[in-house]
């Protein structure tokens, strides 16, 4: 199937890591799009917006509106609610939502999808906190699975402009593994602050240890995902050698 009319599917993530497993498959050149760190071949866009829903809404919207763009893709990493979920699991949500305004967007797709996936301004489990919770105090919407902080942001702008979007996330930490020192190390665009890691590791050895499995865990879950989203861009037809 090929619906690109003459543009190019945008694929987008926060951060240039959940982006690297589909710029070395399809073997995408580097370059920006207005002002945004992007790869680009093929008929094929993919984008690192930066960390949180603020960032990820201005930078979906500076991308979007420098292309020709005939779909959007929304993937990356995501925290578990969903007990049974284990790290590396894919989420395919009928739903996503915007917990700071109960913004409820559906993806344009008719997959088999389930649960809602909550996108939040922060998010951390720290032990005292039940899941469904954020910094025990705001409850997530009901049928929560998993929680991410940009792509309800991504969905927003996507649907103003008229486009369709999907969304695939895989987990990378299950509930009560990410607490706020741990989430604290991250710059905006998702890239870890080397020294505050260091200051972390110096004050609690321990938190090598949870650091790593994290990296772990990050990594494994950015391969399910990047594998249903190239599986998808197949299915579209991507990528074009005779494109970008």
């Amino acid at each position: 199937m090929n619906d690109r009319g003459g543009g190019v599917v945008v694929v987008i993530a926060a951060m240039p890591r959940e982006l690297r497993p589909i710029v070395r498959a399809l073997q995408l050149r580097a370059g920006s799009v207005g002002g945004v760190p992007a790869w680009l071949g093929g008929g094929v866009v993919a984008v690192a917006v930066g960390v949180g829903p603020a960032r990820a809404g201005a930078g979906s919207a500076k991308v979007l509106g420098a292309l020709l763009a005939t779909r959007v893709l929304v993937t990356g990493v995501a925290g578990a609610v969903d007990p049974s979920l284990g790290v590396g699991a894919v989420i395919l949500p009928a739903h996503v939502v915007d917990v700071r305004t109960g913004a409820r967007f559906a993806p344009s797709t008719s997959a088999r999808r389930k649960g809602v996936l909550a996108s939040v301004e922060g998010v951390f489990a720290s032990p005292g906190n039940p899941p469904g919770a954020l910094g025990g105090s705001c409850p997530l919407p009901e049928g929560t699975v998993a929680v991410d902080m940009e792509t309800a942001a991504v969905a927003a702008v996507a649907e103003r402009m008229g486009l369709p979007w999907d969304v695939v996330r895989a987990v990378s930490d299950t509930a009560g593994t990410l607490t706020p020192q741990l989430a604290g190390i991250l710059r905006p665009d998702g890239r870890a602050d080397m020294r505050a890691a260091a200051r972390l590791v110096l004050g609690d050895p321990r938190a090598a240890r949870r650091l790593a499995r994290l990296g772990r865990g990050a990594a494994r879950a950015t391969r399910a995902a990047s594998d249903v989203v190239l599986r998808q861009l197949e299915e579209l037809g991507l990528p074009d050698p005779g494109k970008g």
